[in-house]
């Protein structure tokens, strides 16, 4: 028969201790990364219609008809336009499990978006530089003017990036994904994988509207960065001008 010792009043301090450290390394091991955040100056914010889920172009017909276009008219884009290109790019597509229109390694979602506004390049929406937000669907306006001039300085010389009614700019943090997976040559593959997914939405869902666009990838980082105002943590990965074929 097992006889059990009443526990002296330090062997209970000692075993609270224990359970509070082993509470602690578990909390550690399992609890959710922290979402690293950017604050950026907003001037204002526009929400976006909600997106439209049918249209009459095919998944299969769009693929068919996809081509890279440098060449645009001068015919605005309209808010529509702009709600369902950037919907497609990185649009929440599950609200309870806050999944997006791309995949994403480790569901960390680090990419950023944001779009480069012409004068009358966009009916219903002013000149300037947008970030867009996926959470509430909306466009938080971060500059005035219109860069689109010297974004394409900035793109060696790229002349249909100030010709398009709009840019489109995605950057990445690689940091964000590192912090999920450790290993940087991984994290940075992730990433850019994931840009690749959105840009081949980027295409599609501008077919499908009606629109052409071309994904570019050359230009100098630390000008796109200090004309756009991009947080230090962001790297620029693509710039897509946006707008009605002149071909």
């Amino acid at each position: 028969m097992e006889i059990l010792l009443p526990m002296s009043r330090k062997g209970k301090i000692i075993l609270i201790i224990l359970i509070i450290l082993l509470g602690v390394v578990i909390a550690y091991l399992v609890w959710p990364e922290p979402q690293q955040t950017e604050s950026r100056a907003v001037i204002g914010t526009i929400s976006l219609p909600s997106p439209v889920l049918k249209s009459n172009l095919s998944v299969e017909q769009g693929i068919q008809d996809r081509r890279s276009v440098r060449h645009y008219t001068g015919e605005p884009l309209t808010l529509k336009d702009i709600s369902q290109i950037l919907w497609a790019a990185q649009g929440i597509t599950d609200k309870t499990l806050n999944l997006r229109a791309a995949p994403s390694a480790g569901q960390v979602y680090p990419l950023e978006i944001y779009i480069v506004v012409g004068k009358g390049g966009v009916t219903g929406l002013a000149e300037g530089v947008y970030h867009y937000v996926p959470s509430n669907h909306s466009l938080e306006k971060t500059l005035m003017s219109d860069t689109r001039s010297d974004l394409s300085q900035a793109a060696n010389g790229q002349p249909w990036v100030k010709e398009a009614p709009v840019d489109i700019v995605i950057t990445g943090n690689y940091n964000k994904m590192i912090s999920k997976y450790k290993d940087e040559t991984l994290s940075t593959r992730f990433v850019n994988l994931e840009a690749g997914h959105v840009g081949e939405n980027i295409y599609l869902e501008a077919g499908a509207r009606g629109l052409v666009t071309v994904a570019l990838g050359s230009f100098k980082d630390d000008q796109v960065h200090k004309i756009l105002g991009i947080p230090d943590s962001e790297n620029t990965i693509y710039i897509f001008p946006v707008g009605h074929s002149s071909v």
